[in-house]
């Protein structure tokens, strides 16, 4: 690829017209002639086309191939524009589709969005899915030297989680990576914090909320505190405040909705109301069975 053709697709990229990155510097026409090779820029020119264009003048010189590089350089603004949009799907497509190569920051970006990616599956209750993106999640962060924490841990408190529901829901990656130790930082996670606290409720005395304001963040607190409730064997209020979760005005995600409906089927068997644990059970059955739904991505 010539130093015309790099102008023009860059210009294309940045939907710039001739006029506005020739400017008062040089006449669009000379500029239209450097595009189709007819003319080469002078060094002053190829500096102030670089600095209109926002990449290195070294870029437009170099003789060699670096397809990689000015696909990057091309795409990069699309591909963060997507990510910050929270289109996680498209970001990855930018990234698989345009660059043919990757580096540690396309890794990162890759890791990033196959982790949100799996939470939009963990909450929608696509489970087998969520597994996926976890581990490509988990695969992506070892391929960048950056810092992946923020990925890994979470992705390893989500299994933990989901092998509750079911032994099927297992991760090759996430056995392989040391559990515990890493927890810390999957604790700006809100539904990460959730599980902690809720793994740890046992030997837990007071009571725990979730900051927000989100259904959510209610939703799990109220749980929480449910949970905490059964272990002091207070199960008629346990009950009482479970039923609160599924009264709200916004169902729960079917995840917690499973955990809810374990919870009182627990309480109705130590109330030894046997017929209300036989309906909660069924329930949490027909949850469980649409909650392990095959994978489809």
């Amino acid at each position: 690829m010539n130093i015309g053709e790099k102008i023009k697709n860059l210009r294309m990229s940045k939907m710039m017209t001739q006029q506005e990155l020739a400017g008062d510097f040089i006449t669009r026409n000379m500029l239209s002639r450097i595009e189709h090779g007819a003319a080469l820029p002078s060094l002053p020119t190829v500096v102030y086309l670089a600095g209109r264009l926002n990449v290195p003048a070294g870029f437009l010189l170099a003789e060699e191939e670096n397809e990689f590089l000015y696909q990057k350089i091309r795409y990069m603004p699309n591909i963060r524009r997507a990510y910050k949009m929270g289109d996680y799907r498209i970001c990855r497509e930018l990234c698989e589709t345009v660059l043919t190569e990757s580096d540690d920051e396309i890794a990162l970006l890759m890791a990033e969005c196959a982790l949100g990616l799996a939470k939009e599956e963990f909450f929608a209750g696509n489970l087998h899915n969520a597994c996926y993106w976890f581990d490509t999640a988990l695969r992506d962060a070892d391929k960048t030297a950056y810092q992946t924490g923020h990925i890994t841990a979470p992705a390893i408190v989500y299994f933990r989680y989901m092998r509750g529901i079911s032994p099927s829901l297992s991760s090759y990656e996430a056995d392989h990576l040391l559990p515990g130790e890493r927890d810390l930082a999957a604790w700006q996670d809100i539904f990460c914090r959730y599980v902690l606290i809720m793994e740890q409720h046992g030997v837990l005395q007071h009571r725990h909320n979730l900051e927000g304001n989100g259904v959510l963040e209610r939703q799990l607190t109220l749980h929480m505190q449910a949970t905490q409730l059964q272990s002091k064997g207070e199960y008629k209020e346990a009950y009482r405040m479970l039923g609160y979760i599924l009264a709200d005005e916004q169902a729960p995600v079917p995840v917690l909705l499973y955990s809810v409906l374990h919870d009182m089927e627990q309480c109705c068997k130590a109330l030894e109301d046997y017929k209300g644990a036989y309906e909660h059970s069924l329930h949490k059955l027909a949850v469980q069975e649409r909650l392990l739904v095959e994978a489809n991505v």
